[in-house]
């Protein structure tokens, strides 16, 4: 099996994580219960070309589309792991990275147990900007043709 972050380098060309899954070690999925993921267009559409609907995974809130809980947990969460994990949104594969709007700038996340584990790289600061910028972009096109149909 790869590591977390082999996978994650892989898909974005950066090293996000350490070399063992954090995750797994501490056997840790409190980023998976009460999430409140956002959701790129590109995650949408990777998740739907799996066989899943909208209304499945996705609520809308403040403009944006998020990850539907169920249970307390994602809705793509077994109780053990992510059933998706191939497939997962990009926020998903930087967590414990995230964009704080209040400083402007990417942090490790203070609701995750085990962030002192994981590397806050360049790149991985990067990606989590750029990840913030495409959905605050997202959310402003989708306003702009909303209204533009009014």
């Amino acid at each position: 099996m790869r590591g977390a972050a082999t996978v994650i380098s892989d898909y974005l060309g950066l090293e996000v994580l350490s070399l063992k899954n954090v995750c797994r070690h501490h056997r840790c999925v409190s980023c998976c219960y009460e999430t409140e993921m956002l959701l790129l267009k590109d995650d949408v559409r990777r998740i739907m070309s799996l066989g899943f609907k909208e209304g499945f995974f996705i609520v809308e809130s403040r403009g944006f589309k998020k990850l539907r809980n169920s249970n307390g947990r994602c809705v793509f969460h077994d109780g053990w792991q992510c059933t998706i994990y191939p497939n997962r949104p990009l926020g998903c594969r930087l967590y414990p990275v995230i964009f704080d709007e209040n400083l402007n700038h990417s942090v490790m996340d203070r609701l995750c147990p085990f962030r002192a584990e994981f590397p806050l790289s360049f790149k991985a600061r990067r990606e989590s900007s750029k990840l913030y910028l495409k959905l605050i972009d997202e959310r402003a096109t989708k306003k702009r043709l909303e209204d533009s149909q009014q």
